[in-house]
């Protein structure tokens, strides 16, 4: 957490902070809070925030691209628009933008949280679910013959090279609505069940309509009621085990029988 959902939400958010903001300083900023001395960047720009799965792409740039950002959330990462002179009353802040007129753009999050890089991390990642659906669909199906199908289908959806965006609270959800056992081969399922790959977009899409997870390490930035949300997410509902990937997986305890852990 947060996952595909809550990245295009804070996408929406920062850009609707920042779509009459001309910024000028982008900070590293170190533990307890400390800018660094060397400017990310320096001059007016102007900031765009896309989601691309599990990572968010923030672009610096005039009348043509500076460079780009590339954060990965972790557990808890979020983001906070404050006024500059307030900025230091969020702990754990990562990245610092300041605009013109006296506001922050700020990254944040303390457990396992967030990392940034410009020009973007090494670790491939898949198409989104989401927005290039047919590329999604055709990295997962020709590449059936890999490995990574040999595991279960609850960890299969973990590897972002193919199941980008999809998280802990997503696979289980989407296992639970396509009723499928989820302790089954992943190649197995998919050849049996190919609409589960529709599932991986249209969950997190309803996740985003629900205006995402408000879960224990992440808030939406927009604030909001997430009782549809609770009602709707299976996450910490049926039964918990710990797979091989180190996670909690919940599911509908009907495939008790079936789960090898």
């Amino acid at each position: 957490m947060p996952e595909l959902a809550e990245l295009k939400i804070m996408a929406d958010f920062i850009n609707s902070k920042s779509k009459d903001k001309t910024y000028r300083n982008a900070f590293d900023v170190a533990k307890g809070n400390v800018p660094t001395e060397n400017k990310l960047i320096d001059g007016d720009f102007m900031v765009k925030a896309e989601s691309f799965g599990k990572e968010l792409i923030i672009s610096m740039y005039h009348d043509v691209a500076l460079f780009n950002v590339h954060v990965f959330m972790g557990m808890s990462g979020n983001w906070k628009f404050v006024p500059t002179e307030k900025w230091i009353d969020t702990r754990f802040v990562r990245f610092r933008i300041d605009t013109t007129d006296g506001y922050s753009l700020l990254l944040y999050g303390s457990y396992m949280g967030p990392k940034y890089k410009v020009g973007g991390f090494a670790t491939k990642r898949g198409p989104d679910p989401t927005k290039d659906f047919d590329g999604f669909r055709e990295n997962v199906l020709v590449n059936l013959n890999k490995k990574i199908f040999d595991k279960p289908i609850c960890e299969a959806l973990l590897d972002q090279k193919y199941f980008n965006g999809i998280g802990n609270y997503l696979r289980s959800t989407i296992l639970y609505y396509i009723g499928e056992n989820p302790f089954e081969k992943a190649r197995d399922v998919i050849n049996r069940r190919p609409d589960i790959l529709d599932m991986c977009r249209d969950i997190p899409l309803q996740a985003y309509k629900y205006n995402g997870g408000q879960l224990r390490d992440w808030h939406n930035p927009n604030g909001g009621d997430a009782k549809d949300f609770s009602e709707w997410v299976f996450y910490q509902k049926g039964l918990g085990v710990r797979d091989n990937t180190g996670r909690t997986f919940w599911f509908d305890e009907r495939w008790l029988p079936y789960c090898p852990y």
